[in-house]
């Protein structure tokens, strides 16, 4: 009965082992910050810029590099304009993801996309009656 207490304990704790890292700490950082709920602006309407600046900056000092995509939109049957911004991560794995205050989790994108791909993926409906520009004098200084 004893080495089957034993053997449980040592199960428990390599399954336990296993869990924690397979799960928590295999999330990519984008994740884990993303998700956080004390970013300034997260899931706030019109908190995009706060959400950006905020999350940028606590992704760059976690050693994760990207750029902020700042665009114009118009809704062509609706006659309602607007700006926004997305952030853009790159991880030390390679991957890349947009991250933004509107959606719960990140979205996995193309590394070697353009902006207006990465919109477009984003965005997820090409055929949407949006016209989309992009702004180029704050995207030019847009990196971190």
């Amino acid at each position: 009965m004893k080495s089957f207490y034993s053997i449980l304990t040592i199960f428990s704790a390599v399954t336990f082992h296993a869990l924690l890292t397979f799960c928590v700490l295999g999330a990519p950082a984008s994740y884990t910050i993303a998700d956080d709920p004390t970013v300034k602006g997260n899931g706030r309407d019109s908190g995009c810029i706060d959400y950006a600046l905020s999350l940028s900056s606590r992704l760059a000092a976690n050693g994760n590099h990207g750029r902020l995509i700042f665009y114009r939109w118009d809704i062509r049957t609706a006659s309602i304009t607007g700006s926004h911004v997305l952030v853009e991560a790159r991880l030390p794995s390679g991957s890349g993801w947009i991250l933004d205050n509107g959606i719960p989790h990140p979205k996995r994108v193309p590394v070697k996309a353009t902006p207006m791909q990465l919109f477009f993926q984003f965005s997820g409906d090409a055929s949407a009656p949006v016209d989309v520009e992009l702004q180029d004098g704050p995207n030019h200084l847009s990196y971190f």
